[in-house]
This record gives C-alpha cells, structure tokens and sequence, in this order.
C-alpha cells in the first residue's frame, strides 16, 4: 500500500494523490514486453482558498480508446464520465488533469504527449490556471504542472513517486 502523495508548488498550492489512487494506477504499469499504454482523466477537489488540491479519483481505459505499446488515444468517453462524477458531486469533482503510462522505468514525456497537454491547456474547461498530468513508468510516476499563460504555457516537472514493490 501506497502512502499520500504529496507535491508542492512555490508560492501557490499543495497537490496531494490519495494512496488508494496511486495503488490503482500501479495496476497499469506495462511491465509486460507487449503491455499497452494505458490513461484516461485525473479528477480532484480544489479543498480551500489556500490552493490545497486533492486528486482522489481516475478514469480508467475505456473500451473506446486506441491503445499500442508506446502510444495511447484517449476517447470522448473519458469527458462523459467526468462530466457525470461532476454533476454527481455537485461541482466539487472536477477535472484536474490526464494519466497515462510509459513502457519505460522513469517515465518522461514525449512530443506526443507535450502536444496532448498544451491542448488541454488551450481547449478544455477546468478550474484555475493549471492542469496536473502523471505518466505511471515500471519504477517511478512522475507528475507535471502544465500552467495556462497569457502569452505562453508552461510545463514543468513537480515530482516523482517511487513505486513500492
């Protein structure tokens, strides 16, 4: 069992993944020659003022998603879950950000995936200026901050988690 894990980012918020999540998405780590990638949608709750943002929830693979050994599509169904589990907790679950997996033991992000995330960034809905995305490698997770600018989005890494054997 995975303890919390918790990120600080300088002079705005702390980011804390529930144990239990991380359990969950260990269970996808592609430790398996013809393993594919798997992913899907981080979901969170923006506890206070103070910028405390707890991500508590997933969307795991759907049937719908385009999934090869090094490469993952993640479909609209993923948005139709979200948007259910929002309107289920009345506006307190929310989107916060995207997973997926690396064939890989310290997972780092490919063009593909900057791509993916700077269109979050720029198209979809979510609350504040930041969008959280984690890569599931063999050995560690590793999560990064994606920032909406007003003239340039920024993506940086916020931490890394070593999976318990």
């Amino acid at each position: 069992m995975n303890s919390e894990w918790e990120m600080n980012i300088p002079d705005y918020e702390v980011i804390r993944i529930k144990g239990e999540l991380l359990n969950k998405l260990i269970k996808y780590c592609q430790f398996d020659s013809v393993a594919t990638e798997s992913g899907g949608v981080l979901i969170g709750k923006h506890l206070n003022s103070g910028g405390v943002i707890l991500i508590d929830d997933f969307t795991p693979p759907q049937a719908s998603d385009k999934q090869g050994r090094c490469s993952y599509y993640r479909s609209e169904e993923h948005s139709i879950i979200v948007r259910q589990i929002w309107q289920k907790s009345d506006g307190h679950s929310t989107y916060v950000g995207l997973w997926h997996t690396h064939p890989e033991p310290t997972p780092n992000y490919s063009s593909v995936d900057k791509k993916d995330w700077l269109n979050a960034l720029n198209s979809s809905s979510y609350e504040g200026s930041r969008l959280f995305f984690v890569i599931v490698g063999q050995t560690h997770i590793r999560c990064w901050t994606g920032t909406k600018g007003q003239f340039r989005n920024k993506i940086e890494l916020t931490g890394e988690f070593k999976i318990e054997k």
